[in-house]
């Protein structure tokens, strides 16, 4: 039974304090869903962009924006990436709502979708053969990370026993619990290629599955793409057998994301101002509430969607759409039965 080893330290305590204090004010921000839904949309834009750097993906975030929001067929590696992992990142939102445990068939279905188009070796399938983590100098391979095991057979049984070790009932803080599985699914290094997004995709799912609303408020990435190098040094700190430098790090990761949250959602609000005061404030009832939930998951949808998921009438569902578009939320594109509603871009400049 894998059983993980570190000490509360004071800064350990210290951030877990700060996160919840933080993460409570957060919850308290009463945001239009307008509001809400934007911040969600760019959260999920900037976790794509960050995750992906720091796998040395070159695209700015401007380029990650056009991509994920264009229509245009991703052609070069780098877009493929983003179009992914963006694509995981919605994948993973609508399996927390279903409660899907974390198993191994879950992480091959994600892998899967991560690598689709991106490396030679099938995706989706743990490696069964030796590789490390390094690099090459003109004189000599360094190698930073040799994971323990190589066969398909030996990685399987490991990562069974932390998932098994990740949904047993105990005292330790879930924070604590997505640290942990974030090391050591990295020390594992269950794929041949893959394994940082995955890591990093993983602990945001295990952090929904604890109620923690992860993209929607806030995100992981960005405080590890600050200093990359950083990031992987002290994730690896913990190869040792000692997970506190590490989880002292990743603690204080979240910690700063939450931050930079309180920032952005100040920030809409000042961009939204006069569209949030006085006759100007959209005012959307709880059923359209869940009309854009929905546009959140499907970024495009039907009458035929609403229908479906809302449990209503053609005609009810209708005029739940129409109103968000005489209320400037969404767009309709198309005058016919195939005619389909999206969120309101906002025009720069």
């Amino acid at each position: 039974m894998f059983e993980p080893k570190f000490s509360y330290t004071p800064k350990i305590v210290n951030e877990l304090a700060a996160i919840e204090r933080l993460y409570g004010q957060l919850l308290g921000e009463k945001l239009i869903p307008s509001l809400a839904l934007r911040l969600s949309e760019e959260n999920q834009i900037l976790a794509t962009h960050h995750s992906t750097s720091i796998e040395g993906n070159p695209l700015s975030p401007r380029d990650v924006t056009n991509i994920i929001l264009g229509d245009q067929i991703p052609v070069t590696k780098s877009e493929k990436e983003v179009k992914n992992y963006f694509a995981v990142l919605n994948r993973i939102a609508v399996l927390s709502k279903e409660r899907a445990p974390i198993t191994l068939g879950l992480t091959l279905e994600l892998h899967g979708a991560l690598m689709q188009g991106l490396e030679k070796q099938d995706p989706g399938k743990f490696r069964n053969g030796s590789v490390f983590v390094g690099h090459k100098t003109k004189t000599e391979i360094v190698v930073k990370h040799n994971p323990p095991y190589h066969t398909t057979l030996e990685i399987k049984k490991a990562l069974q026993e932390l998932y098994d070790w990740l949904s047993t009932g105990d005292d330790l803080h879930p924070l604590i619990k997505a640290g942990i599985m974030h090391h050591q699914f990295a020390y594992l290094h269950p794929f041949f290629d893959g394994n940082g997004r995955l890591a990093r995709i993983l602990t945001t799912y295990y952090l929904l599955l604890q109620n923690y609303e992860v993209v929607k408020f806030f995100i992981l990435d960005d405080f590890y793409d600050i200093d990359s190098q950083m990031y992987s040094d002290v994730l690896h700190s913990a190869d040792r057998g000692n997970e506190t430098e590490w989880m002292e790090y990743f603690l204080e990761g979240i910690a700063f994301s939450l931050q930079g949250a309180m920032a952005r959602i100040n920030d809409l609000k000042n961009k939204n101002l006069e569209g949030i005061k006085g006759e100007k404030r959209v005012l959307v009832s709880s059923r359209e509430e869940e009309v854009l939930e929905i546009v959140l998951d499907k970024k495009a949808i039907r009458t035929s969607d609403i229908q479906e998921a809302l449990s209503v009438t053609r005609q009810q569902a209708h005029a739940l759409l129409h109103s968000l578009v005489k209320k400037g939320i969404l767009d309709k594109f198309g005058k016919t039965k195939t005619s389909y509603y999206k969120l309101v871009q906002k025009k720069e400049g």
